[in-house]
């Protein structure tokens, strides 16, 4: 079905294809996320996630959103709970935006 997206949440290439099997760059898929659920490698993933469709983070790192908005480079941000409720997570995201 052409409608239909297909959006892939995942680690960065070189960790995709080494460990995971996954050479996700040839699936063809529409958009990518790279996952920076690590904060020891947040700053090299994000420079992966600059030249892909965007970030995919924890629930756990709402500290980071305010250097991911400010990062022109970085088109959409996909948020993943991590061992957490999605509507808490829902509500914390809401908490930090709505003032």
């Amino acid at each position: 079905n052409p409608k239909v997206s297909f959006d892939l949440c995942h680690h960065n290439p070189y960790w995709a294809k080494k460990y995971f099997a996954a050479d996700w760059p040839k699936w063809n898929v529409d958009r990518v996320f790279i996952q920076a659920y690590n904060d020891k490698n947040f700053t090299k993933e994000v420079d992966y996630a600059e030249t892909y469709d965007g970030i995919a983070i924890t629930d756990k790192q709402f500290h980071r959103l305010p250097e991911i908005v400010a990062n022109n480079k970085i088109k959409a941000i996909l948020v993943f709970p991590d061992r957490t409720n999605p509507e808490d997570v829902a509500s914390k995201l809401k908490q930090f935006y709505v003032k």
